[in-house]
């Protein structure tokens, strides 16, 4: 099966950036379309998902950043690499509520908020890839 890794992105982007992790997305595996579920998507005019999503057989569950351990290990990865020594500094902001949006205004004030961005979305790329290789995908870019 073959699945275009910008809607790929696009879905695991969206299915985390739900607060309350309900939001789930699946890849048929007969038309290669991903499908959202979302409180989110409930809309009127919104796509009208097929019934038959949860059956294994015919739909992949997409995995999230946290399926693809994009989380925290990569915050150590990136200060590792471009901060060390702000490594213990940006530790303790994780111990606190709020923490993502500390590290990325330290990230701003040390002019490596698009280094961030750059980095954050090259590693999802590559967790892509391998959660498409582990799954026998064939991944596309258009």
């Amino acid at each position: 099966m073959t699945v275009e890794l910008n809607e790929l992105l696009f879905a695991i982007h969206f299915i985390s950036a739900d607060p309350n992790h309900a939001s789930e997305a699946f890849l048929s595996l007969e038309t290669g379309k991903i499908h959202i579920r979302s409180e989110y998507m409930d809309f009127e005019g919104a796509e009208e998902l097929p019934n038959d999503l949860d059956d294994p057989a015919r739909y992949i569950s997409l995995p999230d950043k946290h399926d693809l351990n994009l989380g925290t290990s990569l915050v150590w990865s990136f200060v590792d690499k471009y901060s060390s020594s702000d490594y213990d500094r940006v530790r303790a902001m994780f111990r606190k509520r709020g923490a993502y949006a500390k590290f990325k205004d330290w990230a701003d004030r040390n002019d490596l908020l698009e280094t961030w961005h750059h980095f954050e979305e090259e590693a999802t790329k590559k967790a892509a890839r391998e959660w498409c290789e582990e799954n026998d995908l064939h991944l596309v870019e258009k």
